[in-house]
């Protein structure tokens, strides 16, 4: 699976059944006045570099915010991917997805909106178990981890930036 150079997966974190990364990706999020506004969110990607199926997929997360406790996220992966095929990927939003698990975030979020995350760094580790088909043993991968802090790239337009660090 070839690397966007906007990818950011830890050197040495991953194996070559499953492939962890965190990217920044432009998009939009809607104002408290109606507005849709430049948001980059941070998408968290696993990809299967096998040329075999993962079965069995569990992802493990680990969110802290700045001045905060850090909190098990994992159950926001519940259901969400068994499986990969050879060459697959899922993806998941952080903001959307993770962001809302964190208690100490979530309630900022819900009274401030976005404008709650920025400027907070939060720290995220992630990990998965996971089986190739045709395997027996679990395999599990090293934990990848990052920490994200989203700006005010452009005043005049309230444009949200995210900075991705590899921890």
């Amino acid at each position: 699976m070839p690397e966007s150079p906007s990818i950011h997966k830890a050197p040495g974190r991953h194996d070559t059944g499953l492939v962890i990364s965190l990217e920044p990706v432009a998009s939009q999020i809607r104002a408290s006045d109606g507005r849709d506004i430049p948001f980059t969110r941070a998408i968290l990607t696993v990809g299967n570099g096998s040329l075999r199926e993962v079965v069995d997929l569990t992802l493990h997360a680990l969110l802290g915010q700045e001045g905060g406790t850090v909190h098990d996220v994992s159950h926001a992966f519940v259901g969400a991917a068994g499986s990969i095929p050879p060459g697959g990927i899922v993806r998941w939003d952080v903001y959307d997805l993770l962001i809302p698990e964190h208690p100490g975030t979530a309630s900022k979020v819900h009274m401030f909106g976005y404008r709650a995350a920025l400027n907070w760094r939060f720290e995220l580790t992630v990990r998965a178990e996971y089986r190739l088909s045709g395997s027996t043993g679990p395999v599990q991968t090293a934990q990848a981890s990052w920490a994200l802090r989203w700006s005010i790239t452009d005043p005049s337009t309230g444009a949200v930036g995210l900075t991705i660090d590899v921890t």
